[in-house]
């Protein structure tokens, strides 16, 4: 009886493990997405809560090919000498002529030289359902007549629940 019991467990056990969403460890995500995030930032704009929309390119180049925008929120959850938490929360319009459509991120992030990370929660277009992370980086602040603009590195590996 108690086999019968320890059986009927693993059963259960190795059913719900293979009907739960998300890719293994030895699984290549969906697609990846590679691009640069163009924020400029007014004089003293950089407050305790952003609301902002900034471009999406290509590459590191504020002039090199538009690949859509970001909209969404920052606010500081944490700000010492050392460094300045946010918590973000925001939406990637994203088409690069192949792949259109639109990414919900949110987590924490220090805008420093250490990488951060958003998880993925979801999407329109060809992302519907999409899930998993996209990991960001800080590539350089250039002062400009009004204020600076900080350009920031990401790739998103993004998983389509189709």
């Amino acid at each position: 009886m108690a086999l019968r019991k320890l059986l009927c467990v693993a059963l259960f056990v190795i059913a719900s493990a293979s009907l739960a969403p998300g890719g293994t460890a030895n699984e290549a995500p969906s697609v990846v997405l590679k691009f640069y995030l163009q924020q400029q930032f007014g004089v003293n704009e950089l407050g305790m809560e952003v609301v902002y929309e900034f471009t999406v390119t290509a590459g590191k180049s504020p002039q090199s090919k538009v690949l859509g925008y970001v909209r969404g929120t920052a606010i500081v959850v944490n700000n010492t000498a050392a460094a300045t938490t946010f918590f973000v929360q925001d939406v990637i319009h994203y088409d690069n002529g192949n792949v259109r459509g639109t990414l919900s991120q949110q987590g924490e992030a220090i805008f420093s030289s250490v990488p951060w990370e958003y998880a993925i929660t979801g999407g329109t277009g060809v992302f519907r359902n999409a899930y998993e992370f996209n990991v960001g980086r800080f590539i350089s602040s250039t002062p400009t007549p009004n204020g600076n603009l900080i350009t920031t590195y990401y790739e998103a590996s993004v998983f389509l629940d189709r």
